[in-house]
């Protein structure tokens, strides 16, 4: 019963942060709505008690800020059009990508040390397991509010 409880939880405010996007808001509110849920999610999938969540959250978004910031910078050939690179040019992007996938390989590792402090590491295998449920989710949800109704 709780689990289903925190399903449906999960999915109203997957659907809140939709309908913003629907009503035309700015990202800015649609991603606070979507970072809440995620939270309220990883702290449920977790199994967090408020003693480890209030040190764990802040070591989260820091670590979740950083990644970002290496997969923004890993995007090779966004916005370029191959035929025009040479050979030369496409392998420096690709190894400017590797480079890349090692450094956030480096941060998973660094942070997994630094959230065994004050997670176990069943939360923490918990935690990345749920990151991949909750984007699976995420995206469902997402491409079903693409397609919409059928039209006649």
């Amino acid at each position: 019963m709780k689990t289903l409880r925190i399903y449906t939880l999960f999915f109203a405010l997957i659907s809140l942060a939709f309908s913003a996007q629907a009503q035309g808001r700015r990202g800015g509110q649609r991603g606070e709505k979507i970072d809440a849920a995620r939270t309220a999610f990883l702290t449920d999938k977790m199994k967090l008690t408020p003693e480890q969540a209030q040190k764990f959250w802040p070591l989260y978004n820091e670590f979740d800020a950083k990644r970002k910031e290496l997969r923004q910078k890993g995007r090779p050939f966004k916005g370029q059009n191959l035929e025009t690179l040479s050979d030369a040019q496409i392998k420096d992007q690709m190894t400017l990508m590797f480079d890349n996938r090692q450094k956030e390989l480096n941060l998973d590792k660094e942070y997994a040390d630094k959230f065994q402090k004050v997670i176990s590491v069943r939360q923490l295998a918990a935690m990345y397991k749920g990151e991949r449920e909750f984007t699976k989710a995420l995206l469902q949800k997402l491409n079903e509010s693409k397609v919409g109704p059928a039209e006649d």
